[in-house]
C-alpha cells in the first residue's frame, strides 16, 4: 500500500511566521521521526487553514524517507473505504493492511459527519492499530468535541 499523499509538501514551503502559535521545535522534533520509535500517537487540533495538513504531509514524507510504511487518507475517504470493504467482504484484509502501516495519517476528523457505522469502523481500526502502529489525526474540532 502506498502513502497516497494528496500533495508533496516540504517545510521549506511552510510559513512558520504566519502561525506563531505553532511550536516549530516540536514540529522539527517530529520530523526527526524519533517519535515513531516511541509509542506516541499525535492529534493535531487547530482551526481550518492553519497548516495541519501541510505539516502532516511533510511528516509523512519524512517517515517514507526513513523507508517506513505510511498511509495518508482523509477521514471521509477512509470511512468510505472501510464501508466498501465490509460490503465486499474484504474488511478484515483491508484492516490488516492498514494496521501494518508504521504511520497512518487520518486527516480532517470531524470535517464531515460520520454515520454510526462509519464511526464504529473508524474506531475499530484505530483500536486495532493501538500499539502496532502510530496514528496521526488532524481535526478542526476542539478537544471537547
Amino acid at each position: 500500500m502506498s502513502a497516497r499523499f494528496s500533495a508533496i509538501k516540504s517545510l521549506d514551503s511552510f510559513g512558520f511566521k504566519t502561525i506563531p502559535s505553532l511550536n516549530k521545535m516540536m514540529v522539527l522534533d517530529l520530523a526527526s521521526c524519533k517519535w515513531i520509535e516511541r509509542p506516541e500517537n499525535v492529534i493535531a487540533l487547530d482551526p481550518l487553514g492553519t497548516g495541519k495538513t501541510h505539516v502532516t504531509l511533510w511528516l509523512g514524507l519524512a517517515t517514507c524517507q526513513k523507508r517506513l510504511p505510511v498511509a495518508f487518507v482523509t477521514t471521509a475517504a477512509l470511512v468510505n473505504e472501510l464501508i466498501e470493504a465490509r460490503g465486499e467482504k474484504r474488511l478484515l484484509l483491508h484492516q490488516r493492511q492498514l494496521a501494518e502501516m508504521k504511520l497512518m495519517i487520518i486527516d480532517e476528523l470531524g470535517f464531515v459527519p460520520l454515520s454510526k457505522t462509519g464511526a464504529e469502523l473508524l474506531f475499530e481500526l484505530i483500536l486495532q492499530r493501538y500499539e502496532r502502529g502510530l496514528t496521526l489525526i488532524t481535526s478542526d474540532l476542539a478537544l471537547e468535541e
